[in-house]
């Protein structure tokens, strides 16, 4: 959890964002920490979040759903293989969604303060959320809507400054196609499940988080072990996945 410095001891902020996009009204959440010790983070307690939130027989594209976005519990650390995780009744299946990305924004999120954030509702007009460390709010994003999710990410920069992490929909999101995908670092993508196409029904273009935060690593001998082992691992796959990428 945070400590008085504003920096993440435990891995977790023990805090997320509710926000309800019909209204605009954002509000905190401070889960205990057993459910931290019991779903860790990212995929684990989005899956509890969704679970506990969305009704049975919700319409995936209509108001009741939730979007989710969880980084994982080691996001934000120097460890590899940092992942965030978005979280849906998927309009593709009717069932359970995800997606999960790399890039900076999820160690953003984590640092900017907050363990998730859920969306809920649909605004009346596009907008953005802006993390700026402990502070939230809604923006108008009628200028962004209809532009690409690189160029809408690089006006966001623009705006925002350079250390600003963004993730984001292009025209296929808003346009609400199940092949759409969340972006985030100029096309890493979250792109399973009709994320994307979530996020464009609730009039959501993007999220943007500025942080000033730093992670401490409370158990430093077991960060370390748990990272050289890693890297004794994954040191035969570099290589072939730095040609080839990975595979679907």
């Amino acid at each position: 959890m945070a400590d008085g410095s504003g920096a993440v001891e435990k891995g977790f902020n023990g805090k997320m964002l509710n926000v309800n996009l019909t209204t605009g009204e954002i509000t905190v959440e401070n889960p205990p920490e057993d459910l931290y010790r019991q779903y860790l983070g990212g995929y684990g307690i989005g899956a509890r979040m969704l679970w506990d939130r969305v009704p049975a027989g919700a319409n995936p594209l209509g108001p009741e759903n939730m979007l989710g976005i969880f980084p994982g519990l080691l996001t934000g650390t120097p460890l590899f293989g940092q992942r965030w995780q978005v979280v849906c009744k998927s309009p593709t299946t009717g069932g359970w969604g995800d997606a999960n990305c790399g890039g900076d924004f999820g160690g953003q999120l984590k640092l900017s303060g907050w363990d998730g954030i859920m969306f809920f509702g649909k605004s009346p007009k596009p907008v953005y959320l802006l993390v700026d460390n402990e502070h939230a709010e809604l923006r108008d994003a009628s200028d962004l809507w209809g532009t690409g999710a690189i160029t809408s990410e690089t006006l966001l920069k623009e705006r925002h400054g350079k250390r600003a992490s963004i993730a984001n929909i292009g025209q296929a999101g808003e346009t609400l196609s199940y092949l759409s995908g969340i972006c985030n670092d100029h096309g890493r993508l979250a792109a399973r499940s009709g994320v994307g196409a979530v996020m464009g029904s609730k009039n959501l273009k993007a999220i943007v988080a500025l942080a000033d935060r730093k992670i401490i690593a409370q158990t430093g001998d077991i960060t370390k072990m748990v990272r050289t082992n890693l890297d004794e691992f994954i040191k035969p796959l570099r290589d072939f996945f730095h040609t080839f990428g990975t595979t679907g």
